[in-house]
């Protein structure tokens, strides 16, 4: 059949979509009036406080003519937001230079902030490197739309090799960038960029420069070995504030002409004014967002305790120097069998317990590197004990079974 498509619209269309699984998983989600939906941990979304953040927009976001239902002073950020968002960074990235608000641009989410950034500085094949494990929506975010190209950096090929805690090590990282580079090179492919995600996804753990916590790059002091106007930060407030679904995401640089290129685009990524105004009303009530952030890490700490205490009990290894993030690099490689793995699910999925258990074997496949898991922990407490307790399950028959039963 002929669609009448542009060479790229057909390419992207033949590429493995998630969505319509995603979708028919989402539709059957567990609830408490709902005890044989599916519990998902598999995304890296915080629903803890919920609640609270949804009392407070529903108290505080109303709607005005002026500023939300005309189209303002355009496409890259609410007035309001905008001059919120500049002493939050300030406060809590501590950069080195106060940032402006004329550096900062409002896209709907991080992953619209990484489409942007690459179409801003790469053509088309040229490549990103990242250090791997890596999260896997890095790639379609910097390759659909922009057509760059993602370059995982391994560390177990480079000599002096330990272990996980080496993508931490600022010698292992200089050794596995510099040696992808030089793979790169020779494959033809121009390297533009390199992508560091902190907290780290999907290890769960920040940077440290020496033996000083990383909180950001804009502070980092890197004078002397970049210059500023090259270092580009994007920030989502997604996972920090409970609210994924808002599609807010930060993306500040330094760079005029990269601001203005990106800005000519940021009418295609218009995000709503009263969308934004919902987190500009949190950043500016100093006393709330102390009190979140307080009760957002201790539930945050409680749930992976809960998590991690699963993974003991079940002597099942995993990453253990974590302290961020809401999620565990699990490792499932003995529960794997031959050498290859189910196909993805991709049809319609109608929940039950046999049917879970399939796509749980299913998602043991799931990560970078062949029989590591993300498992996620940031979701209701029932919730959470109900889906480790069917994990094991699927764990326990896929040891006694094998993968066919």
């Amino acid at each position: 059949m002929y669609f009448g498509l542009s060479q790229r619209a057909a390419h992207n269309s033949v590429q493995v979509s998630p969505w319509n699984a995603v979708e028919s998983v989402m539709a059957n989600l567990w609830a408490t009036d709902k005890p044989d939906g599916l519990v998902f941990l598999g995304v890296a979304e915080n629903t803890l406080l919920h609640q609270q953040v949804a009392a407070r927009a529903n108290k505080n976001a109303a709607v005005n003519t002026s500023d939300h239902l005309s189209y303002g002073v355009g496409p890259r950020a609410s007035p309001r937001l905008k001059k919120a968002l500049v002493p939050f960074f300030n406060s809590e990235f501590r950069p080195s230079e106060p940032v402006l608000q004329k550096e900062l641009l409002v896209l709907p989410g991080v992953a619209a902030a990484i489409d942007a950034l690459t179409w801003a500085i790469c053509n088309e094949s040229e490549g990103i490197i990242t250090p791997a494990p890596f999260y896997t929506g890095f790639k379609p975010m910097s390759a659909l739309r922009a057509g760059g190209v993602l370059i995982p950096a391994p560390f177990k090929s480079v000599e002096g090799y330990r272990g996980l805690d080496d993508v931490f090590d600022p010698d292992m990282n200089r050794k596995a960038l510099e040696k992808t580079l030089l793979q790169a090179t020779q494959d033809g492919i121009t390297v533009r960029a390199v992508l560091i995600s902190n907290p780290h996804n999907p290890l769960g753990r920040c940077y440290a420069t020496n033996v000083t916590p990383f909180v950001s790059v804009l502070g980092a002091g890197l004078d002397e070995c970049i210059d500023s106007h090259l270092v580009h930060v994007m920030h989502g407030m997604g996972k920090d504030f409970c609210a994924t679904g808002l599609r807010l995401g930060v993306l500040h640089s330094t760079n005029e002409g990269l601001i203005a290129a990106v800005s000519s685009i940021s009418v295609f990524g218009w995000v709503p004014y009263v969308v934004q105004d919902v987190w500009a009303d949190m950043l500016e009530d100093e006393q709330f967002l102390g009190d979140f952030k307080l009760e957002n890490r201790k539930v945050l700490a409680k749930h992976f305790t809960i998590l991690r205490s699963f993974l003991d009990q079940h002597n099942i290894p995993y990453y253990s120097n974590v302290h961020a993030g809401v999620f565990v690099w699990v490792d499932l490689r003995r529960y794997l069998h031959g050498n290859s793995a189910p196909e993805p699910a991709t049809s319609a999925v109608n929940v039950n317990h046999d049917q879970e258990v399939k796509l749980f074997k299913r998602f043991l496949r799931a990560g970078v590197v062949l029989g590591w898991y993300r498992i996620s922990f940031a979701v209701e407490e029932q919730a959470l004990n109900l889906g480790l307790q069917r994990l094991g399950t699927c764990l326990k028959s896929i040891e006694n079974d094998g993968w066919e039963n």
